[in-house]
């Protein structure tokens, strides 16, 4: 889920169906947002954003933003982060960014962001997979400590 704060002080927000991890120096994530979306003119106008990563319990937070209306913020906790964006509370994690480029992409703007903040909590993601929010599988490690697969 992606917040930032609109030229008018209101918090806005969509659940976003793909981020990405672009750049680990600096840190930079990326984001694809349609153009008529409120929140591209907030990030554009703030020039921040923040990447909050729902916890497994959350579906209705992601469900209720991924419709488009306003108040969204009514229902749900959060406070300004460092740069203004909403952080949203009881998440997994979340990743503050300041707007470093917006790039054309046909009816969508892609979005580099620098990530300047950011938390981890623990916790379980949740997943959206096929139309449907999901928990993931709980993941073993097979081996030692250090190998993954």
């Amino acid at each position: 889920m992606v917040t930032s704060v609109g030229a008018d002080d209101k918090p806005v927000g969509m659940t976003m169906s793909a981020v990405t991890s672009l750049s680990l120096e600096p840190a930079q994530f990326l984001i694809c947002v349609d153009n008529r979306a409120k929140t591209l003119a907030a990030i554009s106008s703030s020039r921040s954003f923040c990447i909050n990563y729902l916890r497994e319990d959350q579906e209705a937070v992601a469900v209720a933003f991924a419709r488009s209306g306003e108040n969204k913020f009514a229902s749900f906790p959060f406070h300004a982060g460092l740069g203004g964006a909403p952080v949203l509370e009881g998440t997994v994690a979340f990743v503050e960014c300041t707007l470093e480029a917006i790039y054309p992409g046909g009816d969508h703007a892609i979005i580099v962001g620098n990530a300047v903040h950011g938390e981890a909590f623990g916790g379980d993601p949740l997943g959206y997979h096929r139309g449907n929010y999901q928990r993931l599988p709980k993941t073993s490690f097979v081996g030692n400590d250090n190998q993954m697969w």
